[in-house]
């Protein structure tokens, strides 16, 4: 795994989300449950950044349409077995907060 440091969990904020790019890839950190979680920061409807929707409990709600998704597992709370937006490792060290885009924790892998 690759993990590298994309920010700093003082620069998360409470009830929103971060987004920081990585590799060209915008991903929304998000603080939900005592722990921060790593997603793709597009909302599949129309590529609205995630981050800049509402956040309750683990539920993030983007702004322009209200489509929502759970931030632990990139599923619509709806629809468990639809196509999830992709999700990445996230270690946390003191105040650096880590991902690993290599590793998605929600992508099938083909046999």
């Amino acid at each position: 795994m690759a993990f590298r440091v994309v920010a700093r969990v003082s620069e998360i904020p409470i009830g929103r989300g971060l987004c920081v790019q990585v590799d060209g890839i915008d991903v929304g950190l998000f603080r939900a449950e005592g722990r921060i979680y790593a997603m793709e920061n597009r909302c599949p409807h129309q590529g609205i950044p995630l981050s800049e929707g509402s956040l309750e409990g683990a539920v993030i709600t983007c702004r322009a349409h209200g489509w929502d998704f759970d931030v632990r597992t990139g599923h619509r709370p709806t629809d468990p077995d639809g196509f999830p937006i992709p999700c990445f490792p996230v270690e946390v060290d003191g105040d650096d907060v880590r991902i690993d885009l290599a590793a998605p924790l929600n992508v099938r892998r083909r046999a």
